[in-house]
């Protein structure tokens, strides 16, 4: 269970606010502090390596990563008919129409059509038309002499406040992201500092648990030489107390031969005891000497 708890606290503990709704439901999250997390000179070709294998065993493409953004949506003049007659001249590859310059001339009918009342019409139609396009062009002019500069500082004013409100969107955002990183660097140096001090305590916990195991070896070490030394003692003890039952049991059997010896000297004729009642008395003084000493070195051993 020890184990299991260290091996979950390693983990840094995150929401994935963004990770289960549409597009961005398998995307992958990066739980780093740029802020606070340094690579050093000699890691970096390492990282660039690794990312080189990644891309390498990557198997998306760049298309793959656009399919998978949402789609556009579909302009709504798809089906105008001069739109699509354009798109199919370009889908076709065909030039483009030249643009025609004969309405602009104003020209009678050709010499053959001369007598034709319909080839009169419609040059007298063009020649309308030009007029008409002639006074329009004079009417454009005297208006644009009389209010263009007007109306071009109007638009000019316009256009300013268009890029004023620009350039203020802008700088919200501008400051809406400076605030966003300030926050985020604060965020991350807060985190750093807790995970500094979590790792320093992490390391002076290895080293503590270094130190036990080490101190409980030595420990193990000793507990197995005393009980070695303690096998010995017994072995000794046990050695001593059999020479002493040993001692023992010879000590009893002393003193009966010893009478044994005493009685047989006794029943021995007078004659013998007259020619060598000193060799007698002197045998039987040693012999009670030994079963003495016997019965002593017994007693020694007992206690």
């Amino acid at each position: 269970m020890a184990a299991k708890t260290s091996q979950a606290t390693l983990a840094l503990e995150y929401t994935a606010h963004g990770a289960a709704k549409g597009w961005r439901a398998n995307e992958h999250l990066v739980d780093a502090l740029p802020y606070v997390d340094s690579v050093p000179p000699e890691l970096k070709p390492h990282v660039e390596a690794l990312i080189e294998e990644e891309k390498r065993r990557s198997t998306k493409l760049p298309s793959d990563y656009l399919r998978e953004m949402p789609s556009v949506r579909a302009p709504k003049f798809d089906d105008h008919p001069v739109l699509k007659t354009e798109y199919e001249r370009v889908r076709n590859k065909e030039p483009m129409a030249p643009l025609d310059s004969v309405r602009y001339r104003l020209e009678p009918p050709p010499q053959a059509r001369r007598g034709d009342v319909g080839a009169w019409k419609s040059s007298l139609d063009n020649a309308a038309a030009q007029l008409e396009h002639q006074h329009l062009r004079i009417l454009n002019q005297e208006l644009l002499l009389k209010y263009g500069d007007k109306a071009w500082r109007a638009q000019v004013a316009l256009d300013e406040a268009a890029v004023r409100g620009l350039e203020a969107q802008l700088a919200a955002l501008r400051k809406e992201t400076d605030g966003l990183n300030r926050e985020r660097k604060l965020q991350q140096h807060a985190a750093g500092s807790e995970l500094s001090k979590l790792e320093r305590q992490y390391l002076s916990q290895v080293r503590k648990n270094a130190d036990i195991e080490r101190a409980c070896d030595r420990l193990e070490d000793a507990v197995a030489a005393m009980e070695a030394e303690l096998d010995t003692h017994i072995r000794a003890d046990t050695g001593a107390e059999a020479e002493a039952e040993a001692g023992a049991a010879e000590g009893q059997q002393g003193p009966g031969a010893a009478g044994e010896a005493e009685a047989a000297g006794a029943d021995k004729p007078a004659a013998a005891a007259d020619g060598s009642g000193d060799t007698d008395m002197a045998d039987g003084a040693a012999a009670a000497e030994g079963a003495a000493a016997n019965g002593t070195h017994a007693a020694g051993a007992e206690s």
